[in-house]
């Protein structure tokens, strides 16, 4: 069905804005609260976009050819955005840098198993239930991120097994950094497909 796949195409996009943007924030918020604004702009403008046309979607169950042509130079625009994150995952060297990439990372899971949920929501009620099964593995997941962060923040020691699991986390966030080209050339053929 071209529309649950073009739906596709839109959910893993917003999961890369996403991450992008949660990036930034953790980025800024573990460096005393020095964020890269204009980045930080221009990635929320992005996923506002993206929003908007996924709620026109919902409601039409399909996507029309100007928002599918918004879509395509979002996924252009966001691209880019994640050539330079790739850089910056590979060239991570120090925890903060490694909670970033990670909380980022973890984010854009859960965001993309929602949008899954919803894409079954409309078109597939059996994706909807399996991916319904995975609500609170990612919640769990995201959780551990969020006190990690908080206590980076506030300057309190990480519990041993809190830092492994950072560290295990960013690794698997390295090693798939090599598929996010992969995955664009994905995002722009599921947009396509009329």
């Amino acid at each position: 069905m071209k529309a649950a796949t073009q739906y596709n195409g839109l959910v893993l996009l917003n999961g890369y804005l996403q991450r992008l943007y949660v990036y930034e924030k953790t980025k800024g918020l573990l460096n005393n609260n020095s964020f890269n604004i204009e980045k930080m702009d221009t990635i929320t403008q992005e996923l506002k976009r993206v929003l908007e046309i996924a709620e026109d979607f919902n409601s039409k169950k399909m996507l029309d050819e100007p928002n599918r042509v918004f879509l395509l130079e979002i996924a252009d625009i966001t691209e880019k955005l994640c050539e330079e994150h790739k850089k910056e995952i590979i060239e991570s060297k120090t925890f903060k840098e490694e909670i970033a990439v990670t909380a980022s990372s973890i984010y854009a899971e859960e965001h993309i198993n929602n949008g899954i949920i919803k894409m079954g929501d409309l078109f597939n009620p059996e994706v909807k239930d399996r991916f319904m099964q995975h609500i609170l593995y990612y919640r769990n997941r995201v959780a551990v991120v969020n006190s990690v962060v908080q206590k980076e923040t506030d300057g309190t020691e990480q519990l041993l097994e809190d830092t492994f699991q950072i560290r295990t986390w960013f690794v698997q966030t390295l090693q798939n950094a090599e598929y996010i080209s992969k995955d664009f050339e994905s995002i722009k053929e599921y947009l396509q497909r009329i």
